[in-house]
């Protein structure tokens, strides 16, 4: 970095995440939805950030903020040929300055791991991303339904359990169309699982899928699946849910890829036997 560089980072307009950040993700291959922007951009739209060298963008994050309680990293890319020189670092340290006390996750690529630790972040767990190819056929169960208007506050309290903040802003968006397709399991007139499959540059990803029970976890997951038989689908697991392990290998997965989970002023108090799949990379 030379004195004469002009570097500045600003905030990020929402058509600059549909049109830089977004593809410069899908390029990572990190394989992003198709609008998962909306829903990004719905939770703190003051939570996205772009890099300016001499009024070339060079860089993009996020700093996503749920309440005065949680963040989430996540969109950090900086331009090939721009890399290693500093200019991430500060890109990290506005998030940070931007967060301020909040309780900060993220799920960081294997090999910047380090350089996280270093900054402070802790580890937690191994997040596994399974691919798979969804079944032509699949039995429906009768408790699993798709969601209607009037179950969203509901599925907002049950999500509270398996998320450290509520995050209705976000989840108004990520449980429409065209975002994604959702279902619930309803069980004597109490929620006790969910589950969304949203459509990405490649194939098809599931996440959130909350479930008190791996029976019920299995029976969300067939129905997401009936929504796209013969087609490719993605499962984030976290590693400590043996059962939700258990659950990719019955679809017949393989490991595709793995980040790895870390916080910063503490970890949430999730028990994450009941999450069966991350709802996002990029969000948490």
């Amino acid at each position: 970095m030379s004195n004469k560089d002009n570097f500045v980072i600003t905030a990020m307009t929402q058509q600059e995440l549909n049109d830089i950040a977004i593809p410069w993700a899908q390029k990572e291959g990190w394989n992003p939805g198709l609008y998962d922007a909306e829903s990004f951009y719905a939770q703190d739209p003051h939570g996205f950030f772009v890099a300016r060298l001499n009024d070339e963008i060079i860089g993009c994050c996020s700093a996503v903020t749920y309440e005065d309680i949680f963040a989430f990293f996540g969109l950090y890319v900086v331009k090939e040929g721009f890399r290693n020189q500093g200019y991430g670092i500060q890109m990290t340290r506005h998030r940070l300055a931007y967060v301020g006390s909040r309780m900060v996750g993220l799920d960081g690529v294997l090999d910047m791991c380090d350089k996280y630790a270093n900054l402070g972040f802790r580890t937690a767990h191994l997040n596994i991303r399974h691919e798979g190819i969804a079944p032509l056929i699949v039995e429906l169960d009768k408790h699993v339904y798709p969601i209607q208007s009037e179950m969203i506050p509901d599925i907002n309290n049950y999500d509270r359990h398996y998320f450290p903040a509520t995050r209705p802003l976000f989840l108004d968006k990520w449980l429409s169309p065209p975002a994604g397709s959702v279902f619930v399991y309803i069980e004597q007139n109490k929620i006790q699982g969910y589950g969304v499959i949203r459509q990405c540059f490649n194939g098809h990803k599931i996440g959130p899928l909350f479930a008190e029970t791996p029976n019920i976890a299995d029976k969300i997951l067939q129905a997401l699946l009936s929504r796209i038989p013969g087609e490719t689908f993605f499962l984030d697991t976290p590693e400590p849910n043996q059962a939700a392990l258990a659950l990719a290998t019955k679809y017949n997965t393989k490991v595709c890829f793995k980040t790895l989970r870390m916080y910063m002023h503490g970890q949430p108090n999730i028990n994450l036997d009941h999450v069966f799949g991350i709802t996002t990379f990029e969000l948490g």
